[in-house]
């Protein structure tokens, strides 16, 4: 077998037992404040977090003539029309450090912290980049993008591995330390 077919066979097997909530992390010293019997597994720093925003687009224009009735007195002959619409798009709202536990994800930015109970997530969707993620009380889908920038040291059959940090990656992380409630 070649070494990039073996290198392959565990990652994914690594990433299945991080699935089921079976690999274990060294404790950090995070800059979150932890709660009883929590412990920080991952601290990214130069993150984004990104949400959809509604922006309005208006234009409009003058269409007609001027006429002129004296001197210095013109009139217009003609129509101002306006249209303006709105619609989502996704905007960077903070950029900073997300902190995952065994039990939140934390971001905490500049602007804005986000404080997340691992049991309250909904859904998590992986991209190359980062995450989304839904959440229970919460309508806006949050991104957390730029967590490619950063690596894991990995141990699956006795080798060991620098894999980066993907989407798939931190969700498979997630998702297993929900299924250990």
């Amino acid at each position: 077998m070649s070494d990039a077919k073996k290198r392959e066979i565990d990652i994914n097997h690594w990433l299945n037992d991080a699935n089921e909530g079976n690999v274990t992390f060294e404790p950090l010293n995070s800059i979150i404040i932890l709660k009883k019997n929590e412990n920080a597994l991952l601290e990214l720093h130069n993150i984004a977090l990104w949400e959809p925003r509604a922006v309005r687009h208006s234009q409009g224009g003058y269409g007609g003539t001027r006429v002129r009735v004296a001197k210095g007195v013109s009139v217009n002959l003609g129509s101002f029309k306006a249209n303006s619409e709105s619609k989502e798009e996704l905007r960077e709202i903070d950029r900073g450090t997300l902190t995952l536990t065994n039990k939140r994800l934390v971001f905490t930015g500049q602007k804005r912290t986000v404080n997340i109970n691992l049991q309250k997530i909904i859904a998590i969707e992986p991209y190359n980049d980062g995450i989304t993620l839904q959440r229970e009380n919460k309508q806006k889908t949050e991104y957390f993008i730029g967590t490619n920038q950063h690596s894991l040291d990995i141990t699956s059959n006795e080798n060991k591995y620098t894999i980066p940090l993907t989407g798939i990656v931190i969700k498979a992380i997630i998702k297993g330390e929900i299924s250990k409630y």
